[in-house]
């Protein structure tokens, strides 16, 4: 049995499918990984490349499917199909436009040979989890179901979802509401029939992975607000009971992706997609979906397209900044600013213009650190955990600092962290 066969759907992108192959299919070939390509293209023009690599590289497999096929029913009928071929230890659903590099390559192989049953490849840890093995298929949810929404986050193990019950399956989330989740769903309606089930999660970059120079933008941005405000919350609430973080993993998706974050809703804005209407219509529940205060966004709605930009003016993010940092302050027992630096230096200054009250800082070696700064204790990291205190932590270092210290310093995540980094440019 061959450990891994990767499924790759594609739609009238021939320059993408062949830069993929010029790029990826030496590396494939020397892993002996097979490639099955389903294409629903009206033309003619990806087939016939791919044909002419057939010839070449004997595990390339090619698909044709109608032309009106819906991207997701492409991939379920893929996963059937490759399931029912028992050939596979482990298959990676990989879209058009995401080309893995020989490092990327060894990254997968190497988690397919530890047994999980599903790995969740991530190129934005933005919660810095690092790589982590869960056993709590709850937990997996709450971490990672807003991420498994892109085509290439997950890699499954076949043997787990062999004996998937695909009519009703497709009965429940094939409709029009659910169908352009559906791929998620097949994992975590799986997931929640295994008796011991496991999952690793796994941090990436442009090391393993790289973006097709031909990627385009996307098809579904003018859908976005039904696909991601009404038909993702329809999906989530549709799984399994099992699954009590549904609320947060549906906030989770348009707040980590950036999807409905502010600089987006600004660019949709521009663009004439977001406007009073979608405002209206979904007004009840932004608080579900993002971040952002629903008076800004009712704002945005209603500010002529030719002024929106003035929104992501340093003025006005400042002041954005200014208000999650009081919120922030105002849940926590203690504050604790992570960092002595640049940054700890101008983040001090700016509590203390907006009055709020911190306990101290803390650093990473305190050998090189005075024992005090403007006024308040210094404390090493260990001696800062053994506190036990419910504090939060301001963590006051640029976002390369920020990522190292999330992954080396792991006690952190039992905090409340505020990452300063986000609004360096406003401090």
């Amino acid at each position: 049995m061959n450990q891994l066969a990767i499924c790759i759907p594609t739609y009238n992108q021939p320059d993408m499918m062949q830069e993929m192959m010029i790029r990826c299919l030496p590396v494939y070939r020397e892993f002996e990984i097979d490639i099955y390509v389903y294409d629903s293209s009206p033309g003619r023009e990806t087939e016939e490349i791919l044909h002419q690599y057939q010839a070449e590289y004997k595990n390339l497999h090619y698909r044709r499917l109608p032309a009106d096929i819906h991207s997701n029913r492409k991939v379920l009928n893929a996963y059937r199909e490759i399931i029912s071929l028992g050939k596979y230890e482990y298959l990676w659903l990989c879209p058009d436009y995401i080309q893995l590099t020989r490092p990327g390559t060894e990254c997968v192989l190497s988690a397919c040979s530890k047994g999980y049953d599903i790995c969740v490849l991530n190129y934005r840890d933005v919660e810095h989890v690092g790589e982590k093995v869960y056993t709590d298929v709850n937990a997996f949810f709450l971490d990672c179901a807003w991420h498994m929404s892109s085509y290439m986050a997950t890699v499954i193990r076949l043997s787990s979802f062999e004996d998937m019950e695909w009519e009703p399956f497709y009965e429940r989330y094939t409709t029009p509401e659910r169908i352009n989740h559906s791929h998620v769903a097949f994992y975590f309606e799986q997931l929640a029939k295994l008796p011991r089930a496991t999952a690793v999660h796994i941090p990436i970059s442009s090391v393993h992975m790289r973006v097709s120079s031909y990627r385009k933008e996307s098809l579904w941005k003018r859908d976005i607000f039904p696909i991601w405000c009404e038909y993702w919350p329809d999906m989530i609430d549709a799984l399994p009971r099992k699954y009590v973080f549904k609320k947060e993993a549906v906030k989770k998706l348009g707040v980590n992706t950036g999807l409905f974050g502010w600089k987006n809703f600004i660019g949709l804005r521009e663009e004439k997609i977001y406007d009073r209407k979608v405002y209206r219509r979904y007004r009840k529940e932004w608080k579900n979906l993002t971040k952002i205060p629903p008076v800004c966004l009712g704002l945005l709605a209603v500010m002529p397209v030719s002024l929106a930009g003035l929104f992501g003016h340093p003025g006005w993010r400042r002041c954005v900044l200014n208000r999650r940092l009081r919120r922030f302050s105002k849940k926590q027992e203690e504050i604790f600013i992570y960092g002595c630096g640049f940054m700890g230096e101008k983040t001090s200054r700016l509590l203390e213009e907006l009055h709020i009250e911190y306990q101290g800082y803390v650093v990473s070696d305190s050998s090189s650190e005075k024992r005090s700064f403007h006024g308040l204790p210094v404390v090493e990291y260990g001696e800062f955990l053994q506190r036990g205190s419910q504090a939060g932590v301001i963590l006051a270092l640029n976002k390369k600092n920020a990522d190292q210290v999330m992954k080396e310093k792991q006690g952190l995540s039992a905090y409340k962290i505020f990452f300063m980094h986000q609004y360096e440019d406003m401090i």
